[in-house]
């Protein structure tokens, strides 16, 4: 039975929310040393409070999803952009680095209901083909986000003040959630998960983590994250500092992910009724192995190159495009009865994925083009062989709807 008419400007909103939830992890970073010396907090404490905000929004997202299976998705996912608001105020209102911490915590958390319930939300209201195009639309946005973060950071550290940064984002939250309150109707009916609370929370987790589909699909977005923000953390010091790339150009040359990026996507989007979806994965997973592994081989053949570094990465990103939004997708709906439980694992295994990506490069020599290379290709690999041995088995998951 095909669903009902998604409500208007549903994607919209659902999309800002994301993009929102991201900008509030970094935008603020610009605004560091300002934050530290009107706080009297040392510089060298000052990145915990990214920590604190990661901790919650990862951690969050297993706590919103199933319970939006159990009590429905609209008054938890409110209820979570309720937290946002009040946790976003309170970091601009705060007067002491341990105030900061414990308002960024409850700004994460809030955040992470948007990011569990947001997808389930999309697999609820839409079609299987539908939610992968809606996916493409969130997942760009998501890949734009952290690239226009610390621009809008620093001009709003230059021109209004560090406080602001945490205005602007609960202002945001306030303003899609006053929305959603008019619009959105329960996409999903609670109450079909009986029993005890915790076993069912258990139950479901326990369900998920013994399909081979949904890990698939989970480890895959997982490798697909940790390339994404590991590159992401090694690329400055390798382009800027070891290249002497000024931080303008930097900026418009990783832009091209992004393009790289929707182009995938769209192709995805187009094709994939034709080709099918997992063709559109297969290809997905074969531009980033051949784009992550070819820049490893050129840096330790040919040396650094500006050139090599931006073309390689922009067609792992068109591969990032073709795959994520079809898996994503998949791995959201492997269990109709615990959607919102897919949603949070398969967001927290991507933001793990984020973190372990980052810590790895973090680990590695500041500037070194083959680490970053070399990194990079591992993810690509790792993502590569657990869907090439388990594509069959999970290409039920991506049949279009």
């Amino acid at each position: 039975m095909s669903k009902p008419p998604a409500p208007a400007g549903l994607l919209l909103l659902i999309t800002i929310l994301y993009a929102n939830g991201i900008l509030a992890a970094t935008m603020y970073l610009p605004s560091l040393p300002t934050i530290g010396a009107q706080l009297s907090a040392p510089a060298e404490v000052l990145p915990i409070t990214l920590t604190a905000y990661f901790l919650t929004f990862a951690g969050g997202q297993l706590l919103f999803g199933p319970l939006s299976d159990r009590y429905g998705r609209r008054p938890l996912l409110l209820g979570g952009l309720a937290m946002m608001v009040v946790g976003s105020s309170a970091c601009a209102l705060v007067d002491s680095l341990h105030g900061l911490l414990w308002a960024r915590a409850a700004q994460g958390l809030g955040a992470a209901s948007a990011m569990a319930i947001g997808r389930a939300i999309i697999n609820d209201a839409y079609e299987r083909a539908q939610a992968a195009r809606a996916t493409s639309v969130i997942s760009a946005a998501m890949a734009i986000a952290p690239i226009v973060s610390p621009l809008l950071g620093g001009l709003i550290e230059h021109y209004i003040g560090w406080r602001a940064n945490f205005w602007i984002s609960g202002g945001i939250t306030l303003t899609v959630m006053l929305v959603l309150m008019q619009r959105m109707p329960e996409t999903y009916t609670p109450g079909l998960n009986s029993g005890p609370l915790l076993s069912g929370i258990l139950r479901a987790y326990g369900f998920l983590l013994g399909s081979r589909i949904f890990l698939t699909f989970g480890l895959l977005n997982m490798a697909i994250f940790a390339g994404l923000h590991g590159f992401s953390a090694a690329a400055p010091s390798v382009l800027i500092v070891s290249m002497d790339l000024d931080p303008v150009s930097f900026g418009v040359l990783m832009s091209f992910g992004s393009a790289g990026f929707f182009v995938g996507a769209v192709a995805s989007s187009w094709l994939g009724a034709r080709l099918g979806l997992r063709r559109m994965v297969d290809l997905g997973v074969i531009c980033m192995v051949v784009g992550a592994l070819g820049l490893a081989l050129w840096v330790e053949v040919f040396g650094p190159s500006i050139t090599a570094i931006v073309v390689l990465r922009t067609l792992w990103a068109v591969g990032m495009g073709l795959a994520l939004p079809n898996s994503v997708v998949a791995a959201v709906g492997v269990h109709p009865a615990a959607i919102g439980a897919g949603a949070a694992l398969s967001g927290f295994l991507q933001t793990m994925g984020g973190i372990m990506g980052s810590a790895v490069n973090a680990l590695s020599p500041a500037g070194d083009a083959f680490s970053l290379g070399f990194a990079f290709a591992c993810t690509a690999l790792f993502g590569a062989v657990v869907w090439w041995f388990n594509r069959n088995v999970a290409a039920p998951a991506i049949k279009a709807g």
